[in-house]
């Protein structure tokens, strides 16, 4: 329910509640008070029926016994017994005959003959004043046998709201400044408690965010305007805590780099320096030495190049800004003539098949994937211990990709650190030897590049049972020809 809907209500409550309170309350005084209903008559004199209706029985009698034994009427014991019981509900009756009163209650003594409604307007009356006092009559008219005119009065004095209030102006006052102070109170309390309840919360989230604890949980059951604030902040929480371990990620990772930099780096720079300061303190007094420490300065320069230049490509492909050109390529010729290069380079120890479905179609920039390969073979070749390194290529057609396999029969890594090896600066060697050459970046490239091409990259392996690297490459929407 809307706030809206909800203060809608309650105003009403506030106005209705009281209202309907405060009726229980002015009958519950009348019933512990008079110990009937009948006040509720006076009030509105009208549509309801007779006040006098819990005594219908006896004026019935009455009635009947002027009917029917008039003599009746003159027995004053059955008539004092009668009026004795009618006190109880304060109701008292007179027979009149002519202008002669028989019988008298004296519930009704003070009430004068000539103030008594004349023969012929038999009937009800809710207020006839007696002495400046309310009463209610009920009139019944007969004739008795010797021809005279006769009348039962039925007398039940009434209260009016002015004389019960009167009455009862401090219990009615109280009552109702408890009545109002207690509902309003009662309402105000519920309605705002669904209002500052998640106030309050909303409050102690932003106050723990402040201090930077983002490790709690909002929750809320109100489906209202301030509910969904609540969600809404808690989603807005778990966002601004993914950002910060991110963030923090980010941190660590680029901590990391520097590190992986610096002793990357550091490690062919203090070759050189040291073949360096050897020349230059005489100890490459040959030729054959001064020709070797030349080469070796020369091949660690090599490695810082392609360490800079590898560097350099990852870090245009994690901002995502080095230019892709796509287009249609048969992968299966693809490969081929990638295998076929490989043999002119004269790669020592190097055994590649390839095994394809069928001539099959997709989207890549071949420039950028012939990356790809090169830095996936040259990982085989690198960390092979086998005297001969063969390398199985698989491609396999399915639903919406081609997916290539590509199986060494290398050492292989071991499970914990299968996921690991497509990280930045990652080698299966933790001191990091640079003897097999390499910058750690090679996988990390191929993964990013992959990933650039809209497909997957992921490995399997089995330790001494070679490694295997299975990516995927999106299709053209519709499939060419062989060509």
């Amino acid at each position: 329910m809307s706030i809206r809907k909800r203060l809608f209500i309650s105003n009403a409550a506030m106005v209705l509640m009281p209202i309907f309170i405060l009726i229980l309350y002015f009958i519950l005084l009348n019933v512990v008070f008079r110990g009937d209903f009948r006040i509720f008559n006076s009030h509105l004199h009208q549509g309801w029926q007779d006040p006098g209706s819990n005594n219908t029985s006896t004026f019935n009698q009455l009635t009947k016994l002027a009917a029917l034994q008039p003599k009746k009427l003159s027995d004053k014991d059955y008539l004092d017994s009668v009026s004795k019981n009618l006190e109880k509900s304060q109701t008292g009756f007179i027979i009149r005959k002519g202008n002669e009163t028989l019988y008298r209650s004296k519930y009704v003594s003070k009430i004068a003959d000539r103030d008594l409604p004349v023969f012929g307007k038999e009937g009800y009356s809710p207020v006839v004043w007696f002495n400046h006092i309310q009463y209610s009559v009920r009139q019944h008219d007969f004739y008795f046998k010797d021809g005279a005119e006769g009348t039962i009065f039925f007398i039940d004095k009434s209260i009016n709201f002015a004389q019960f209030a009167r009455s009862y102006f401090p219990l009615i006052f109280f009552g109702i400044v408890i009545i109002l102070v207690s509902t309003n109170a009662v309402l105000s309390y519920f309605m705002s408690r669904s209002i500052l309840r998640p106030v309050r919360q909303l409050s102690s989230a932003a106050e723990k965010i402040s201090q930077g604890n983002l490790d709690f949980e909002m929750k809320s059951s109100s489906k209202d305007e301030l509910g969904k604030l609540v969600l809404s902040f808690d989603s807005m929480r778990k966002k601004l805590k993914e950002s910060l371990e991110l963030r923090e990620q980010f941190e660590s990772n680029r901590k990391e780099l520097i590190a992986n930099i610096s002793h990357d780096l550091k490690t062919p720079i203090t070759s050189i320096k040291g073949y360096v300061e050897g020349i230059m303190d005489g100890v490459a007094n040959t030729e054959e030495k001064l020709t070797k420490y030349l080469r070796t300065i020369h091949a660690k320069s090599e490695h810082m190049d392609r360490l800079i230049d590898e560097l350099s490509l990852y870090s245009k492909l994690d901002v995502k800004s080095l230019p892709f050109h796509f287009e249609e390529v048969n992968i299966q010729r693809f490969m081929k003539d990638y295998i076929e290069e490989l043999s002119l380079e004269n790669v020592s120890n190097l055994e590649v098949s390839l095994v394809a479905e069928r001539s099959l179609r997709v989207i890549m920039d071949p420039d950028k994937f012939i990356r790809v390969m090169n830095n996936i073979v040259r990982n085989s070749i690198k960390y092979n211990d086998k005297e001969i390194c063969k390398l199985g290529i698989n491609i396999k057609d399915t639903d919406k990709v081609v997916q290539v396999s590509i199986k060494d029969n290398g050492p292989g890594v071991e499970l914990a650190e299968i996921n690991r090896i497509f990280h930045r600066f990652y080698r299966t060697d933790p001191s990091r030897n640079v003897k097999t050459g390499g910058s750690g970046l090679g996988l990390a490239i191929a993964s990013q590049i992959i990933e650039a091409h809209g497909g997957k990259i992921w490995a399997e392996s089995a330790e001494g049972e070679g490694l295997t690297i299975h990516f995927t490459l999106k299709k053209p929407v519709t499939e060419g020809d062989n060509e």
